[in-house]
């Protein structure tokens, strides 16, 4: 009786555990029903001592289930005391492309950007598929490029003693699946004739990009500063960043991005277990709809759906307000004319021309264009910010040689004509100042 009250007990010791630790019941709530069930069986199972053969079957089964209970119970105690991480965070944010690391290095008041010198040689795009467990096929042919990022962890080939225009944003304008030579930055640099500072790093916002021109982007011979805005996920950032000044301004208090280690046995073997698990269309590219290209039918990732001005929420109102009337500051303080380049997704530039797959999510499909770059643009002129909206300029290269200007699956960022468009767009308009008396 004893015996089998304990192998219950334990069991429903170990669904207690499942359910109480959320890290654990997302991988084995459906494990910890069986675990209750047979921790209330076992018990009645002793009632049948008088039968030798029930007796010694149950038995068995009481020793092994304590057994393995309290083998696995040691051993996640164990690992939690090694503080063993299974993910092995710090490595594997080393081995995937610069591009797509979070920036952790503090600057400004809240900020970050990436730690510098680096320089990393690869298939940027096909190598993070790969590390992700996606199908590599549609970059089969994507070239072995090197990206190289100066001290402060920008790109640029060498980073300049000086320069005229420095140019901010995120990971549209870093850009870094494409060589230095395509970024619209180093097209600008070459149509104007001007030394052009890079800024643009991924997972920042506005208010981000306008402290790395307060700390990185002045030179002596600077004259003008742009912030390339993306419609796809710029508001939400800079309402994310907002609020991390508040809180800032408020408490004196920032906070850093640091590595959490995983150090549950049973966490890692449930990801283990879905991983293993995930079905192969799961793992086939999001196919949102098919553009018809000069070189045939072309299955494409959409993502992003910008949103109407109406149906900003009164945070991200209020965190544009505050970033366009700081950078209006910045150009005056500094006697800079400023930009912004308001840049659309790729769903905003082949509107009309596409035809949405079956599976397309409903968000996408019910998609409409928005006057969102006409109230941004009305923002900025307010302000004295010179706007320049590169949604024309990417639509007419798109429409005038049917070529898409944006990578095709899974990626929703710039191809290298698509780059080429916007450096050549912002060199007609920051060009044409530069002659102005």
């Amino acid at each position: 009786m004893g015996l089998h009250v304990v192998a219950g007990g334990l069991l429903l010791v170990a669904a207690y555990a499942i359910s109480r630790r959320l890290e654990l019941a997302v991988h084995w709530l459906q494990v910890r029903h069986i675990l209750v069930a047979l921790g209330l069986i076992l018990p009645l199972l002793a009632a049948f001592h008088g039968r030798p053969v029930v007796a010694r079957v149950s038995a068995g089964i009481c020793l092994s289930v304590s057994s393995l209970v309290l083998a696995v119970a040691s051993a996640e105690l164990m690992f939690r005391w090694l503080d063993f991480d299974f993910r092995r965070q710090e490595e594997a944010y080393r081995r995937i492309p610069p591009f797509f690391r979070r920036p952790m290095v503090p600057t400004g008041t809240v900020f970050f950007r990436r730690d510098g010198p680096e320089e990393w040689t690869g298939p940027v795009i096909r190598t993070l598929l790969r590390q992700s467990g996606f199908p590599t096929a549609a970059y089969a042919g994507e070239p072995v490029i090197t990206v190289r990022y100066d001290r402060y962890g920008f790109r640029n080939e060498p980073r300049p003693a000086g320069w005229e225009i420095a140019v901010a944003g995120d990971s549209f304008t870093e850009l870094g699946h494409l060589a230095y030579e395509d970024l619209f930055t180093t097209v600008l640099g070459r149509r104007v004739g001007q030394q052009v500072v890079n800024l643009g790093v991924s997972h920042t916002g506005p208010l981000t990009q306008l402290s790395y021109l307060q700390d990185y982007g002045l030179s002596p011979q600077t004259r003008q500063t742009v912030i390339v805005f993306f419609e796809g996920n710029d508001l939400d950032d800079v309402a994310g960043e907002h609020g991390a000044l508040v809180r800032y301004q408020s408490k004196q208090v920032r906070t850093y991005p640091r590595f959490r280690k995983q150090t549950s046995l049973l966490r890692a073997l449930g990801e283990l277990r879905r991983r293993s698990g995930v079905a192969a269309e799961q793992l086939a590219p999001p196919v949102d709809a098919y553009f018809d290209s000069a070189a045939g039918r072309v299955p494409l990732t959409l993502a992003n759906a910008p949103p109407e001005p109406g149906e900003l929420s009164a945070m991200m109102q209020s965190a544009l307000e505050i970033f366009f009337d700081a950078y209006a500051a910045f150009g005056e303080e500094h006697r800079l004319r400023v930009w912004l380049a308001y840049m659309p997704c790729k769903l905003r530039v082949v509107y009309g021309r596409v035809e949405y797959a079956e599976a397309a999510p409903p968000a996408v499909k019910a998609w409409r264009s928005t006057d969102l770059p006409d109230f941004i643009g009305a923002e900025c002129v307010r302000r004295g910010i010179g706007f320049v909206d590169l949604t024309p300029a990417l639509v007419e290269a798109t429409e005038r040689t049917r070529q898409l200007m944006f990578n095709a699956l899974y990626d929703t960022h710039l191809s290298a004509r698509g780059s080429a468009v916007v450096g050549e767009e912002l060199a007609r308009h920051l060009g044409e100042w530069r002659l102005e008396p």
